[in-house]
Protein backbone atom coordinates (compact mmCIF):
# COMPACT_ATOMS: atom_id res chain seq x y z
CA UNK A 1 0.00 0.00 0.00
CA UNK A 2 1.24 3.23 -0.79
CA UNK A 3 2.69 5.85 2.47
CA UNK A 4 0.08 8.30 3.32
CA UNK A 5 0.35 12.22 3.45
CA UNK A 6 2.13 12.93 6.72
CA UNK A 7 2.05 15.32 9.55
CA UNK A 8 5.35 13.81 11.16
CA UNK A 9 7.18 12.55 8.74
CA UNK A 10 10.81 12.08 10.34
CA UNK A 11 10.10 8.82 11.80
CA UNK A 12 8.02 6.55 9.86
CA UNK A 13 5.48 3.72 11.41
CA UNK A 14 5.34 0.85 9.27
CA UNK A 15 2.48 -1.83 10.65
CA UNK A 16 2.36 -5.58 9.19
CA UNK A 17 -0.56 -7.22 8.94
CA UNK A 18 -1.88 -10.05 6.00
CA UNK A 19 -5.55 -8.60 7.12
CA UNK A 20 -6.27 -5.86 4.41
CA UNK A 21 -8.68 -4.64 6.40
CA UNK A 22 -6.67 -4.15 9.92
CA UNK A 23 -3.82 -2.24 7.17
CA UNK A 24 -7.01 0.13 5.89
CA UNK A 25 -8.10 0.81 9.29
CA UNK A 26 -4.87 1.58 10.88
CA UNK A 27 -4.34 3.84 7.84
CA UNK A 28 -7.03 5.80 7.94
CA UNK A 29 -7.22 6.82 11.46
CA UNK A 30 -3.56 7.17 11.97
CA UNK A 31 -2.02 8.73 8.65
CA UNK A 32 -2.96 12.60 9.96
CA UNK A 33 -0.60 12.22 12.78
CA UNK A 34 2.15 9.81 11.90
CA UNK A 35 4.09 8.83 8.53
CA UNK A 36 3.14 5.31 7.80
CA UNK A 37 3.61 2.45 6.02
CA UNK A 38 1.69 -0.81 5.54
CA UNK A 39 2.43 -4.11 3.74
CA UNK A 40 0.81 -7.56 3.72
CA UNK A 41 3.81 -9.04 3.57
CA UNK A 42 6.62 -9.99 5.71
CA UNK A 43 9.91 -10.19 3.13
CA UNK A 44 8.49 -6.73 1.23
CA UNK A 45 8.21 -5.26 4.69
CA UNK A 46 12.23 -6.51 5.52
CA UNK A 47 12.33 -4.93 1.86
CA UNK A 48 11.29 -1.76 3.44
CA UNK A 49 12.98 -1.56 6.50
CA UNK A 50 16.58 -2.37 4.89
CA UNK A 51 15.87 0.59 2.40
CA UNK A 52 14.39 2.75 4.38
CA UNK A 53 16.55 4.40 7.38
CA UNK A 54 13.42 6.32 8.79
CA UNK A 55 11.37 3.79 9.59
CA UNK A 56 11.21 3.97 13.38
CA UNK A 57 8.29 1.64 14.64
CA UNK A 58 7.76 -1.99 13.41
CA UNK A 59 3.80 -3.06 14.46
CA UNK A 60 3.63 -6.67 13.67
CA UNK A 61 1.14 -9.26 13.32
CA UNK A 62 2.13 -12.48 15.29
CA UNK A 63 0.41 -14.55 12.26
CA UNK A 64 1.61 -13.82 8.83
CA UNK A 65 2.49 -15.50 5.39
CA UNK A 66 5.53 -17.59 6.13
CA UNK A 67 7.39 -16.30 8.92
CA UNK A 68 5.82 -15.39 12.08
CA UNK A 69 5.78 -11.40 13.69
CA UNK A 70 8.35 -12.88 16.01
CA UNK A 71 10.82 -14.19 13.05
CA UNK A 72 9.90 -10.84 11.16
CA UNK A 73 11.01 -8.73 14.47
CA UNK A 74 13.96 -10.67 14.63
CA UNK A 75 15.09 -10.50 11.23
CA UNK A 76 14.69 -6.86 11.32
CA UNK A 77 16.11 -5.88 13.61
CA UNK A 78 19.42 -7.44 12.73
CA UNK A 79 18.91 -4.89 9.87
CA UNK A 80 17.42 -1.95 11.98
CA UNK A 81 18.60 -2.60 15.67
CA UNK A 82 17.07 0.54 17.05
CA UNK A 83 13.71 -0.08 15.83
CA UNK A 84 11.01 -0.27 18.02
CA UNK A 85 9.33 -3.47 17.71
CA UNK A 86 5.14 -3.91 18.71
CA UNK A 87 3.66 -7.35 18.58
CA UNK A 88 0.21 -7.65 17.70
CA UNK A 89 -1.41 -10.82 18.29
CA UNK A 90 -5.14 -12.55 19.20
CA UNK A 91 -3.17 -15.12 20.84
CA UNK A 92 -0.77 -14.17 23.71
CA UNK A 93 0.71 -16.74 24.92
CA UNK A 94 3.06 -17.54 27.79
CA UNK A 95 6.06 -19.13 25.66
CA UNK A 96 5.65 -16.46 23.46
CA UNK A 97 6.01 -13.67 25.50
CA UNK A 98 8.91 -15.55 27.45
CA UNK A 99 10.76 -16.12 23.94
CA UNK A 100 10.05 -12.08 22.93
CA UNK A 101 11.47 -10.69 26.13
CA UNK A 102 14.45 -13.09 26.05
CA UNK A 103 15.48 -12.08 22.84
CA UNK A 104 14.69 -8.49 23.66
CA UNK A 105 12.56 -7.83 20.37
CA UNK A 106 9.31 -6.34 21.50
CA UNK A 107 8.55 -2.95 23.20
CA UNK A 108 5.52 -3.50 24.01
CA UNK A 109 1.93 -6.39 23.06
CA UNK A 110 -1.21 -4.98 21.88
CA UNK A 111 -3.84 -7.85 21.77
CA UNK A 112 -6.87 -7.96 19.14
CA UNK A 113 -8.78 -6.10 18.42
CA UNK A 114 -7.72 -3.33 18.82
CA UNK A 115 -9.13 0.33 18.69
CA UNK A 116 -6.65 2.07 16.19
CA UNK A 117 -8.22 5.69 16.35
CA UNK A 118 -8.33 5.80 20.57
CA UNK A 119 -5.93 8.44 22.16
CA UNK A 120 -4.20 5.39 23.57
CA UNK A 121 -3.28 4.43 20.38
CA UNK A 122 -1.79 7.59 19.38
CA UNK A 123 -0.30 8.02 22.14
CA UNK A 124 2.20 4.40 22.52
CA UNK A 125 2.51 5.43 18.93
CA UNK A 126 4.89 8.91 20.11
CA UNK A 127 5.78 7.19 22.42
CA UNK A 128 7.02 4.00 20.54
CA UNK A 129 8.73 6.57 18.47
CA UNK A 130 10.81 8.30 21.45
CA UNK A 131 11.98 4.92 22.36
CA UNK A 132 13.31 4.73 19.13
CA UNK A 133 15.34 7.90 19.39
CA UNK A 134 16.43 7.09 23.18
CA UNK A 135 17.82 3.87 22.16
CA UNK A 136 20.15 5.55 20.08
CA UNK A 137 21.41 8.51 21.53
CA UNK A 138 22.17 5.39 24.54
CA UNK A 139 24.21 3.75 21.74
CA UNK A 140 26.51 6.34 20.23
CA UNK A 141 23.85 8.76 17.80
CA UNK A 142 23.46 11.69 19.45
CA UNK A 143 24.56 14.20 17.01
CA UNK A 144 20.63 15.05 14.73
CA UNK A 145 18.98 12.73 17.34
CA UNK A 146 18.80 15.31 19.87
CA UNK A 147 16.36 17.76 17.54
CA UNK A 148 14.39 14.60 16.01
CA UNK A 149 13.17 14.18 19.39
CA UNK A 150 12.69 17.99 19.81
CA UNK A 151 10.49 17.76 16.69
CA UNK A 152 8.46 15.26 18.46
CA UNK A 153 8.06 17.01 21.50
CA UNK A 154 6.18 19.90 19.85
CA UNK A 155 4.17 17.54 16.90
CA UNK A 156 3.05 15.87 20.25
CA UNK A 157 1.91 19.06 22.08
CA UNK A 158 0.14 20.41 18.62
CA UNK A 159 -0.04 23.65 19.57
CA UNK A 160 3.71 24.91 19.80
CA UNK A 161 5.08 24.87 16.26
CA UNK A 162 8.83 24.82 16.74
CA UNK A 163 8.77 25.40 20.43
CA UNK A 164 11.54 24.15 21.83
CA UNK A 165 13.82 24.74 18.65
CA UNK A 166 12.60 28.23 19.84
CA UNK A 167 13.63 28.21 23.41
CA UNK A 168 16.69 26.65 22.35
CA UNK A 169 17.32 30.08 19.95
CA UNK A 170 16.82 32.25 23.47
CA UNK A 171 18.42 30.27 25.78
CA UNK A 172 21.82 30.64 23.65
CA UNK A 173 21.12 34.10 23.13
CA UNK A 174 20.86 34.50 27.14
CA UNK A 175 23.68 32.10 27.90
CA UNK A 176 25.98 33.59 25.82
CA UNK A 177 25.95 36.76 28.55
CA UNK A 178 27.30 34.40 31.07
CA UNK A 179 30.59 32.91 31.51
CA UNK A 180 29.64 29.55 30.65
CA UNK A 181 32.13 26.46 29.11
CA UNK A 182 31.83 25.28 26.34
CA UNK A 183 30.70 22.42 27.81
CA UNK A 184 28.19 24.13 30.08
CA UNK A 185 26.70 25.94 26.33
CA UNK A 186 26.28 22.65 24.98
CA UNK A 187 24.21 21.37 27.41
CA UNK A 188 22.10 24.46 27.34
CA UNK A 189 21.77 23.62 23.26
CA UNK A 190 20.64 20.30 24.62
CA UNK A 191 18.48 20.84 27.25
CA UNK A 192 16.85 23.38 26.23
CA UNK A 193 15.70 21.49 22.96
CA UNK A 194 14.84 18.31 25.43
CA UNK A 195 13.10 20.81 28.49
CA UNK A 196 9.25 19.52 27.72
CA UNK A 197 10.18 16.05 27.03
CA UNK A 198 7.77 15.00 29.79
CA UNK A 199 4.63 15.87 27.38
CA UNK A 200 5.42 13.28 25.54
CA UNK A 201 4.19 10.84 28.12
CA UNK A 202 0.74 13.28 28.90
CA UNK A 203 -2.23 11.90 26.92
CA UNK A 204 -3.17 13.69 24.09
CA UNK A 205 -6.75 14.67 25.23
CA UNK A 206 -5.28 16.92 27.89
CA UNK A 207 -2.37 18.25 26.70
CA UNK A 208 -4.33 19.52 23.13
CA UNK A 209 -7.82 20.42 24.94
CA UNK A 210 -8.55 23.58 22.99
CA UNK A 211 -10.82 25.37 26.27
CA UNK A 212 -10.04 25.18 30.12
CA UNK A 213 -8.52 22.36 32.10
CA UNK A 214 -10.15 21.04 34.99
CA UNK A 215 -8.26 20.84 38.11
CA UNK A 216 -7.18 17.10 37.59
CA UNK A 217 -6.12 17.83 33.97
CA UNK A 218 -4.06 20.59 35.43
CA UNK A 219 -2.23 19.11 38.15
CA UNK A 220 -1.71 16.07 35.07
CA UNK A 221 -0.35 18.60 33.15
CA UNK A 222 2.03 20.14 35.70
CA UNK A 223 3.57 16.34 35.83
CA UNK A 224 5.39 16.77 32.83
CA UNK A 225 8.34 18.58 34.18
CA UNK A 226 8.76 15.72 36.49
CA UNK A 227 8.75 13.29 34.19
CA UNK A 228 10.77 14.64 31.60
CA UNK A 229 13.80 14.73 34.21
CA UNK A 230 13.14 11.70 35.20
CA UNK A 231 13.22 10.13 32.05
CA UNK A 232 16.72 12.02 30.70
CA UNK A 233 18.14 11.14 34.44
CA UNK A 234 17.09 7.31 33.71
CA UNK A 235 19.77 7.62 30.38
CA UNK A 236 23.44 8.06 31.49
CA UNK A 237 24.00 9.95 28.15
CA UNK A 238 21.51 12.40 28.70
CA UNK A 239 21.17 12.41 32.64
CA UNK A 240 22.63 15.99 32.81
CA UNK A 241 20.10 17.81 31.10
CA UNK A 242 17.69 16.22 33.97
CA UNK A 243 17.69 19.23 35.88
CA UNK A 244 16.89 21.23 33.24
CA UNK A 245 13.57 19.05 31.97
CA UNK A 246 12.89 18.87 35.93
CA UNK A 247 13.00 22.41 36.98
CA UNK A 248 12.27 24.84 34.22
CA UNK A 249 8.76 25.79 36.36
CA UNK A 250 10.30 26.23 39.32
CA UNK A 251 10.94 29.94 40.58
CA UNK A 252 12.87 31.81 43.24
CA UNK A 253 10.06 32.61 45.80
CA UNK A 254 9.69 28.75 45.98
CA UNK A 255 6.12 28.73 44.66
CA UNK A 256 7.43 26.94 41.20
CA UNK A 257 7.00 22.86 40.39
CA UNK A 258 7.55 20.11 40.63
CA UNK A 259 9.73 20.42 43.73
CA UNK A 260 9.27 23.52 45.22
CA UNK A 261 13.46 24.73 44.83
CA UNK A 262 14.17 28.90 46.45
CA UNK A 263 17.04 30.98 44.92
CA UNK A 264 20.49 29.19 44.28
CA UNK A 265 18.87 25.91 45.15
CA UNK A 266 17.59 26.31 41.15
CA UNK A 267 20.70 25.41 38.61
CA UNK A 268 21.54 28.53 36.51
CA UNK A 269 21.19 26.85 33.45
CA UNK A 270 17.35 25.82 33.97
CA UNK A 271 16.78 29.07 34.92
CA UNK A 272 17.92 30.16 31.69
CA UNK A 273 15.71 27.95 29.54
CA UNK A 274 12.81 28.89 32.20
CA UNK A 275 13.42 32.32 30.72
CA UNK A 276 13.74 31.76 27.53
CA UNK A 277 10.42 29.42 27.65
CA UNK A 278 8.56 32.26 29.19
CA UNK A 279 9.52 34.89 26.83
CA UNK A 280 8.72 32.35 23.43
CA UNK A 281 5.23 31.55 24.99
CA UNK A 282 4.23 34.84 25.58
CA UNK A 283 6.06 36.40 22.16
CA UNK A 284 4.64 33.48 20.01
CA UNK A 285 1.19 33.40 18.68
CA UNK A 286 -1.08 30.44 20.30
CA UNK A 287 -4.83 29.31 19.20
CA UNK A 288 -5.76 30.96 22.24
CA UNK A 289 -3.76 34.22 21.76
CA UNK A 290 -1.84 36.96 20.20
CA UNK A 291 2.02 37.16 20.42
CA UNK A 292 2.42 39.96 22.91
CA UNK A 293 3.74 43.46 21.95
CA UNK A 294 7.85 43.29 23.18
CA UNK A 295 6.57 46.45 25.48
CA UNK A 296 4.33 44.27 27.00
CA UNK A 297 6.76 41.26 27.70
CA UNK A 298 9.23 44.17 29.32
CA UNK A 299 6.52 44.77 31.49
CA UNK A 300 6.03 41.46 32.54
CA UNK A 301 8.79 40.30 33.12
CA UNK A 302 9.98 43.28 35.05
CA UNK A 303 6.86 42.62 37.24
CA UNK A 304 8.20 39.19 38.61
CA UNK A 305 11.68 39.50 38.58
CA UNK A 306 13.30 37.80 41.71
CA UNK A 307 9.82 36.18 41.82
CA UNK A 308 8.81 34.03 39.04
CA UNK A 309 12.76 34.36 37.80
CA UNK A 310 16.01 35.28 38.84
CA UNK A 311 17.25 38.84 38.89
CA UNK A 312 19.93 38.14 37.27
CA UNK A 313 18.33 36.47 34.51
CA UNK A 314 15.85 38.65 33.91
CA UNK A 315 18.18 41.58 33.17
CA UNK A 316 19.91 39.53 30.72
CA UNK A 317 16.93 38.75 28.64
CA UNK A 318 16.19 42.69 28.62
CA UNK A 319 20.18 43.44 27.71
CA UNK A 320 19.37 40.75 24.90
CA UNK A 321 16.48 42.38 23.72
CA UNK A 322 17.92 45.62 23.27
CA UNK A 323 20.79 43.92 21.77
CA UNK A 324 18.45 42.26 19.32
CA UNK A 325 17.10 45.82 18.33
CA UNK A 326 13.48 44.69 19.34
CA UNK A 327 13.14 47.43 21.91
CA UNK A 328 15.43 50.73 21.81
CA UNK A 329 17.18 51.45 25.66
CA UNK A 330 14.75 54.04 26.21
CA UNK A 331 11.27 52.75 25.71
CA UNK A 332 12.73 49.37 27.99
CA UNK A 333 13.78 51.88 30.85
CA UNK A 334 10.14 53.29 30.11
CA UNK A 335 8.51 49.85 30.38
CA UNK A 336 10.60 48.44 33.59
CA UNK A 337 9.32 52.15 35.55
CA UNK A 338 5.83 52.04 34.27
CA UNK A 339 5.65 48.00 35.92
CA UNK A 340 7.24 49.02 38.82
CA UNK A 341 4.64 51.59 39.33
CA UNK A 342 2.15 49.32 38.59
Amino acid sequence: MEKSKLKYSNAKILYVDDEIDNLVGFQVHVEGDFSILTSEFPTKALEMVETDPDIAVMIVDQVTPKMTGLELAEKAKKISPYLTCIMLTGNATKSLAIESVRKGLFWEFLEKPVDFSSHEMKQMLFSAIQEHYLDKVKNGYREGTIQLLAKLIDDKDGHTHRHSFRVQEWSIKIGKKYNLSDHEMVQLREGALLHDIGKISIPDDILKKPGRLTALERKIIMTHPGRGGDLLESIPQLAELASMARDHHERPDGKGYPRGLKADEIPLLSSIVAMADFYEALSSKRPYKEPWEVKEIVKEVARVRGTQFREDVVDTLLEVLVDEKLISREDLEQSVKEAQAA
